[in-house]
Parts: structure tokens; sequence; C-alpha cells
């Protein structure tokens, strides 16, 4: 078994061999350059970068101005640019809720779903059961036309996305479900703190048409005012799902209206792709990514996004520069390299999605993609790192076996950083897969690395700011991704 190993670590050896000339040109990475394109990115003029904004376009312009100084291949108008137009939409929301004759609309108080249109003067069902089926089989006995229906909290994580059992309630006439509870606060309460961020979407054909019944949530405050005409509370009726004491569905005194009406105004904003093309023509391509885009301004308020995603962004345009170098030196990669440079992650994967229906070179064709999101900071906010740490985290996705693990150890050999898999645990692991530009490529069955710094105590906010990059670190980072990347385009 010994031999065994020592035979299979040597032909990953021999796989992943990197020339002498790139391995210098990664220690030989300037610094100074991802400093000065960081501080660009994140200055004032480019206020923030949110999608389909001035300062999105000017980054767009200063990314793709930086990909053809480096010898990067156009994709779009016959070579001449490096613009792809990302559709979407954004949305206008005019939502109200009425609890007991009062009025309240969001953000702060309750949510919507996104198929959800109206629910007016409905009566509210208030189930006393643990389990779907004892539900379901309660509510053949009553009337439920036209009624919505209180999902308990026990209830939500088996029904919340269960198209079988939300197509039931919708053949019995419920109209709309309802929840509540902690994570309907928090998220609300962080709706109230960001209302000046503006909603988008990639498509409109999804509102209003009521392809399944829509739902709602109500704030632990709101519910209990729901509650409260039949003497219950939150807590009260929790506890009583809890030990099961009380079984059957209450029809509340109260009733309820809510209405979602929402308009579109179609805009585009670029994302960023440029090509070093590989020596084999015939390979199937591999995809480096970043994300351009954050917040925007607040009033005088600036989100800088120094570390959300500048840091990205510089990072491989830094690869870029140096895949290029490398080339000129005689050492094109084996395989079609894009550089993917997205807007619209912030508002919902919106570049990432767009360009997986619209690639360059077909999805099939592309064999696995490389996300970097948020780097050259210390976790502070889950891992109590301190300033001075040496690392990366690292998630990896390789459901076809094509040796990406293998990629990045062998990369890190020579940048010699403490590889991370907290974000690959079972309880982080699904958020990380969903919360960047890799997971639409994902969704497709293409694998993935991702490599980041994790979460910052600046994380989305006015202080996130390029003085607070360690450059160091981002150096050495960086330098890993590339040799990843060389790793991943020559196997």
């Amino acid at each position: 078994m010994k031999r065994l190993t020592l035979i299979l670590l040597s032909l990953t050896s021999v796989a992943f061999a990197q020339p002498a000339a790139v391995r210098k040109i990664a220690s030989e990475i300037s610094t100074a350059s991802l400093r000065d394109n960081l501080f660009y990115l994140a200055s004032d003029k480019m206020e923030g970068r949110m999608m389909a904004t001035k300062g999105d376009t000017l980054a767009s312009i200063f990314i793709a101005d930086w990909f053809k100084i480096n010898k990067l291949v156009a994709p779009y108008k016959n070579g001449r640019s490096y613009f792809q137009a990302v559709t979407s939409y954004k949305i206008t929301s005019k939502d109200n809720l009425v609890i007991n004759g009062k009025n309240y609309d969001k953000p702060g108080n309750w949510m919507s779903s996104k198929d959800f249109s109206s629910a007016e003067n409905t009566g509210v069902l208030l189930p006393f059961f643990s389990d779907p089926d004892s539900l379901l089989k309660a509510l053949s006995n009553i009337d439920t036309k036209g009624k919505t229906l209180v999902i308990p909290s026990v209830l939500l994580e088996k029904t919340a996305t269960n198209e079988t059992f939300l197509a039931q309630l919708s053949a019995k006439g419920i109209v709309a479900t309802m929840n509540y509870g902690a994570l309907v606060d928090q998220f609300t309460e962080y709706a109230k703190k960001n209302s000046f961020l503006p909603q988008y979407t990639d498509s409109t054909g999804a509102f209003g048409k009521n392809l399944r019944i829509g739902s709602f949530s109500l704030t632990t405050e709101r519910m209990d005012e729901l509650l409260a005409s039949d003497a219950l509370t939150v807590k009260v009726y929790n506890e009583i799902i809890k030990t099961t004491s009380r079984s059957g569905i209450l029809e509340l005194k109260t009733k309820v209206s809510a209405e979602v009406k929402k308009s579109f105004q179609k805009i585009q904003a670029p994302n960023v792709i440029g090509m070093i093309k590989g020596s084999d023509p015939d390979a199937d391509c591999i995809v480096v990514s970043a994300h351009h885009d954050h917040d925007g301004r607040n009033g005088s308020e600036i989100y800088y996004g120094a570390v959300d995603n500048a840091s990205g962004t510089v990072a491989i345009m830094e690869m870029a520069a140096m895949m290029n170098k490398a080339s000129e030196k005689g050492f094109r990669p084996k395989r079609t390299i894009i550089f993917a440079s997205f807007t619209g992650e912030e508002r919902g994967l919106l570049g990432s999605y767009y360009y997986v229906d619209h690639p360059i070179t077909p999805i099939k064709k592309t064999r696995a993609i490389m996300n970097i999101d948020m780097m050259g900071r210390v976790d502070t906010i889950y891992s109590g790192k301190k300033a001075d740490s040496s690392y990366a985290y690292i998630l990896v996705k390789d459901s076809l076996n094509i040796g990406l693990r293998a990629a990045l150890f062998k990369a890190n050999d020579n940048v010699r950083l403490k590889l991370d898999t907290r974000y690959e645990q079972p309880q982080f692991a699904q958020r990380r897969i969903r919360g960047s530009d890799q997971y639409p490529f994902y969704k497709k069955g293409v694998p993935f690395v991702r490599i980041d710094c994790g979460f910052a105590k600046e994380y989305h906010k006015p202080e996130d700011t390029p003085d607070k990059i360690n450059y160091a670190l981002l150096t050495k980072q960086t330098q890993l991704a590339f040799l990843t990347l060389w790793n991943m385009a020559n196997d």
C-alpha cells in the first residue's frame, strides 16, 4: 500500500509539472500592481461599483483595458470587444400587508416570495401539527378555499421547497402560505438596513403567473400581533407544537391582506471576458472568474468593496498578465483559459447566470471553473485568526474526478499557505457553494475550485476599504491561484 501511495504521488507530480520559468513568473508577481489596481477599483471615483451604474461601467473599462494590454483575445464584435452585455431587470416593488386594519410596508416587517402576488382579506389557518401528512389529512376536513395557511417552524424545512406539498395545498384552495421565525427577523432587519439596494432579476417571467401558491413571511412581532386576538403568542404556539399537547386547525379571528406590485425596467451591464488560447484547440477550456460589482452608495456613504471583490478582480487581472508572460516565453497553456470578470454577483449572480446561458464556448466544453471571491483580508468573524495568518480557505467540488484538489495542493508546494477546509464542512458547504459565481456553473455540472479569505468584520460595510487589505497575503493567495490555474490548464 505504501509503495502504491508513493507511485500515485509521483504520477501526480508528473501530471502537474510546472516549468521553472512558470514558477519564476509566479515568484515575480507584482504586489505594487495588485495594490495600485485595487486602490483604483475601490476608489471614490468608482462609487462602490453597483451593477448598471457609472462605477460598474468604469470598472469594466479598466479591466478590459488591462486585458488588452496583456494581449488577451477579445471574444466579441469580431475580436474588438471584451464586453458581454448582461440583460436583467430592475424591480420596483410596492408591497403592503394589512393586519387588523393596520398597514405595514416592507422592509422590516414582512417578506414575500417572488411568485407571490396577493391575498385579499383571507382567513388564516393555524395548524397544530408537526408533520406534513397529518396536516394534509386535517385540511381535507375543513373549508380551506381562499385561506392562508401558517407553516409552523417545525414544518418549514420539510415543506418550504416541496413542490408536491405546495401543489396539494393549492388543490385544496389555499391561496398563500405564511411562515415566521428568527431567520425572518434577521432577513427583514438586514433588508431594512439595506433598503437602498435595488433588486434585480434575470427575467420577469416568474412574476405574477401564480405557477404555484406564493408565500410570505412575518417577523415575530407581526406574528404575535396576528395571534393576539386568539390569546396566543409565537412562544406559546411553538411550545404547543413542540409538545404536541394540542392537535387540529384553528381559524384565527384576525384576517390578513397582502399585496405585492412589481414593475420592471430592462437594464444592461457588462461582464468583461478575455481569453488566452491554449495550444490544444480540441481541449476543454478552463474559466477563472471574479466579480467586480459591489453595493454602490447610500447617499454620501460609499460601499467600497475592497475585499468584496476588488481583491478577487485584481487577482484575476494579475493572473492574466502572468499567463500572458508565460505564453510569450513559449509556455502557452494546453487548454484555453477564459478570464471572466462578472457584474451583478451582489444582485443575485446575474452576470454568471447570464454567461452560462450565453457562453463563448459550450458549457459542455468547460472542464472546470476557478472562482475567486474575497482575498487579502483575515477572517475575523468566524475563525478569530490573527492578522499575520498565512492561509487561504478552499472549497473544491470535483464531481468528475479530474484532479482539481491535486492541482491545488501541488500548486501550494511552491506557495506554502495553510489550505483551510473549514468551508468544506457540511454545515457551511451548501451556503458557500450557492453564494458566489461558481454556482451557476456547478448547476450545469461544471466542477469548481473556490479560493477566498473568509469574512472580515467590515464585510458589506462602507469600512471595507483598500487600506485594510493585507497585500502580502493577497500576493501569496494570487500566486496560489495562478499556479493552480496553470495546473488545471495543463493536466
